[in-house]
């Protein structure tokens, strides 16, 4: 008899050690379809704004932002993604980095790099200086 409970408290265990990675496995799929089920409205906001813009910090041109390309030679959607580089409290350097998915028409990356100073933690930030490089590249030159 006491083998038996030992065998079924064995069992109860192995259960809830088999279950957790299957919960797991669940939540990752209801996520992924939930997502997958997001989709439908992303696209249609894009269509009708044109573009998608997310912040990501407080200085001018810090964001994320997606946008449908429909020119002769293009269509398609632009992704930029902005980064910090060189960053002190009153100066920074920010990263841009464009990538195209085009159906129509072909275009290779851009990056590019865009510094701001400012007199005071309280001021407005200033455009100093824009390159159509990588910032780290066009500081060393």
């Amino acid at each position: 008899m006491t083998e038996n409970l030992q065998a079924e408290g064995g069992d109860a265990q192995a259960q809830k050690q088999r279950s957790l990675p299957r919960r797991m496995g669940c939540w990752a799929l209801v996520i992924a379809w939930f997502l997958l089920m997001l989709l439908p409205c992303f696209c249609i906001a894009l269509a009708i704004n044109q573009e998608i813009v997310i912040p990501t910090g407080s200085v001018p041109g810090q964001h994320i932002r997606i946008w449908l390309i429909m020119e002769e030679d293009g269509r398609g959607v632009g992704i930029s993604s902005a980064s910090l580089v060189n960053s002190s409290e009153n100066a920074v350097c920010v990263q841009t980095q464009t990538r195209f998915v085009l159906w129509a028409g072909r275009a290779e990356p851009v990056q590019s790099c865009e510094c701001y100073q400012r007199a005071s933690t309280d001021d407005a930030w200033s455009l100093v200086s824009i390159e159509a490089a990588q910032c780290g590249i066009a500081d060393q030159e």
